[in-house]
């Protein structure tokens, strides 16, 4: 065999060798790709309130921009969530929202724990975002903004409404994910992120 031979035939299997690598790195790539774009989160949705305020209706405004579809009870109950795969809970409390929907505080509470109870048992994940900042902390708000964090499969705070770690030490004890944005809007990308929607 010639020299000339050996050397077509060492350049055709370099050649080759290279061929495949690529077609190796591009495959892995479009892997890591799927991986990233892979959703987290299931299709349908309930969006829901925990406090009544009307943060819920801001959150599905930040839904529809992501373009996430989904269906808004505000007052959703334990019966509701049939048919549901994920729960967007909207933490905040609001005595006019309370006093619009003909709810009073205990009332509420109740419902929410019910609900709480019912999706942990049909073990449906409930995101819990809280965007209303500092203005939907206090008294009256915290008592539903703790039974929000402490059913919260995970739990999403914006700007300056976790400065006392309510929620992030509720998420900690339940072993939740735990999210600081620094505004609601970026809440757009959370949702686009989870639900696989980039």
């Amino acid at each position: 065999m010639t020299k000339s031979i050996i050397n077509k035939r060492f350049i055709t299997h370099t050649i080759f060798g290279i061929i495949c690598l690529i077609c190796m790195n591009g495959a892995l790539a479009a892997d890591a790709d799927s991986a990233v774009t892979t959703a987290a989160y299931d299709l349908p949705v309930l969006l829901t309130s925990a406090g009544q305020a009307a943060d819920v209706l801001i959150m599905k405004g930040l839904c529809r921009k992501a373009g996430l579809a989904v269906t808004l009870q505000k007052s959703a109950n334990a019966d509701s969530i049939a048919g549901f795969k994920t729960i967007i809970l909207v933490a905040g409390g609001s005595s006019k929202g309370l006093g619009a929907a003909k709810i009073d505080v205990g009332d509420e509470e109740e419902r929410i724990e019910s609900m709480l109870k019912a999706a942990r048992k049909a073990k449906i994940p409930v995101l819990v975002f809280h965007i209303g900042g500092e203005a939907r902390r206090g008294a009256l708000s915290d008592r539903f903004n703790k039974l929000a964090a402490q059913g919260g499969t995970m739990i999403i705070v914006a700007s300056d409404g976790d400065d006392d770690g309510l929620f992030k030490n509720a998420a900690k004890k339940n072993k939740a994910e735990y999210r600081h944005i620094k505004k609601s809007f970026e809440s757009i990308g959370v949702l686009k992120e989870l639900f696989g929607l980039e």
